[in-house]
This record gives structure tokens, C-alpha cells and sequence, in this order.
């Protein structure tokens, strides 16, 4: 596997930008956990106070801010982006234009928080969420296109290359929770997080739990193993009771949020020692730190 640099300096932009178009901004990470918009934002508190209307993926990021002036119409310019994007073999995933993509959008943007000075307090945006899938790891973008007035349009522009889909299925649905339990009797999680050294779930968590809870109501007579996982910093000892202590959470949340059967659940942890990949990088460490699912 490349080093984690190398893979965030070769990710492209998902097309090219408009003709004219001045970089006024761009930044990379190797990897990066990114709340991609999948619904209306209306809710206050920016993307944590409207977590559920996102998908959480990670990988590689790359942002790209961008202006045109000289009287560009930023409908034409999101008109440009769509068919670019189309082209690219790309598929959408939500769009919105103005007061369709909700009152909070303009503060929960992309562009409002790679680039504040030009995006934050406006109105008026065009917004696209793409995915591309790929063999090596699906591609996600999320492009929106505002005026800024005087003429002037910003673009920003975030694509997002997932290292592997181990990693990168942080929201996987009940169904595919299910057939993956019923082929392969158990199914990796990356869709439910804790901070760092502690066992409090996430409100980023939401939509996980939520899939885990419907599978349960539809197949009353499953029942499964929680098992949490950790990568290999700190002690041993230290990381079998964290592991542990977090998938007991998930349980407790199932059953005192989602009202599931306790006795159908069963927590346990195992610290650091069935990795799925060495703990020598983070992109390894991301992908031992996770909560599964086993058939029971």
C-alpha cells in the first residue's frame, strides 16, 4: 500500500473547473474523515447539528476553492459542473440550489468551512453530491457553486478517494449488514465512533445504530455478538477493557435508545489482537478501530 502522503497528493480534483477559474485556495489529507451533505441542512450547529442528514466517508482529501468574476452566472457554471461530472462517470447523490438545500446550508457548507471568508452569510448556492465507484476505492465529490456578488462566483470543490472499502463503507445499511452476516458471519462497522481514550459514542453515530436497530426489528430471531476493536496504541490490558467498555455503549444504546432486546445482544472486546491491518500506519490503525457485528 502506497504510504498515505503519496495517496493524498494523487488525488485529482473529480473535473476540471470552469474556464477562467482562479485557485484561491487548496489543501490535502492523507486521510480524513469528511461529512459529506446528503440532505437538506436545517438544523442550527453547523454539520454536527445536522449529522444525520450526511454521509460520513474516509479517505484521501483533496479541497480546491475557487473564484470567477468577469459577470459569471453561477447557474451555468453548476449547469458545467453537472455535465462534467456526468461525464466523469459520475452519479448523484443529492443536489440542491437555493433555498432547497435548507436554511442552515450556508453555514454547514463546504465552502463555508474550507473557505469562510468567501462563502459564509450567503445565500443562493448550488450544491451536488457525486459518487463514482471504482475498484480501488469509490470516489465521492461535493461541488457547490455560490455568488459572492459584484459578478463574482466562488466554487469549492471536495473529492474524497476511499482507501479500501473496509474502510470506507462508514454507512452500510441493514441489508448489507445482513448479507454479510448470512455469507461471511460477521460484518466490520466504521460507522460508529468514540472520542479518543473513552467509550461515548458519537452523535456522528446515528445512522449506524439506526441500520444495526432496523435490522434487529426485521429479523426478530437474529441475535449478535458486539465486539469492539482498537489499534495497538497503549497497552494491552488498557485496550481490551476500552474495547470492551465500547461495545457494552453500543449495546446500551441499542436497547435504552432503539428499544432492542438486551438478550439478544451480547458485548465483548479484544483490544488490538484480530487487526485487520498493521498498526505501523494510520490508515492501518483506521482500519483496526472499528465494532463488529458476529452472528450468534
Amino acid at each position: 500500500m502506497a504510504a498515505p502522503a503519496a495517496v493524498a497528493q494523487n488525488v485529482a480534483p473529480a473535473v476540471s473547473p470552469p474556464e477562467g477559474a482562479e485557485i484561491v485556495g487548496e489543501s490535502r489529507e492523507a486521510f480524513a474523515t469528511y461529512p459529506l451533505i446528503t440532505d437538506r441542512i436545517v438544523q442550527r450547529g453547523g454539520i454536527q447539528g445536522n449529522i444525520s442528514a450526511t454521509r460520513t466517508v474516509e479517505g484521501a482529501l483533496a479541497r480546491r476553492t475557487y473564484r470567477l468574476a468577469e459577470a459569471a452566472d453561477a447557474e451555468s457554471i453548476a449547469e458545467g459542473y453537472a455535465t462534467r461530472l456526468a461525464r466523469a462517470g459520475f452519479d448523484t447523490l443529492y443536489a440542491c440550489e437555493a433555498e432547497a438545500c435548507g436554511p442552515m446550508f450556508e453555514r454547514a457548507s463546504p465552502g463555508a468551512r474550507a473557505a469562510a471568508d468567501l462563502f459564509s452569510r450567503r445565500s443562493g448556492s448550488y450544491y451536488r453530491a457525486v459518487r463514482r465507484s471504482a475498484g480501488g476505492g469509490d470516489v465521492y465529490a461535493a461541488v457547490q457553486v455560490t455568488p459572492i456578488g459584484n459578478g463574482v462566483v466562488a466554487v469549492q470543490l471536495d473529492t474524497l478517494q476511499v482507501q479500501a472499502r473496509e474502510i470506507g463503507a462508514i454507512s452500510v445499511n441493514a441489508a448489507e449488514m445482513a448479507d454479510e452476516l448470512d455469507t461471511k458471519g460477521r460484518v466490520a462497522l466504521y460507522g460508529i465512533f468514540f472520542n479518543t481514550d473513552s467509550a461515548q459514542i458519537k452523535s456522528e453515530s446515528q445512522s449506524t445504530l439506526g441500520e444495526i436497530a432496523k435490522l434487529m426489528a426485521e429479523q426478530p430471531d437474529r441475535r449478535l455478538l458486539v465486539v469492539g476493536h482498537t489499534d495497538s496504541r497503549g497497552g494491552f490490558d488498557y485496550n481490551i477493557d476500552l474495547s470492551k467498555r465500547r461495545a457494552e455503549a453500543v449495546v446500551e444504546a441499542l436497547t435504552a435508545r432503539y428499544g432492542v432486546d438486551p438478550d439478544r445482544l451480547k458485548p465483548w472486546g479484544v483490544g488490538y489482537t484480530a487487526p485487520r491491518a498493521s498498526n505501523e500506519s494510520d490508515i492501518g490503525q483506521a482500519k483496526n478501530r472499528r465494532v463488529e457485528l458476529v452472528a450468534w
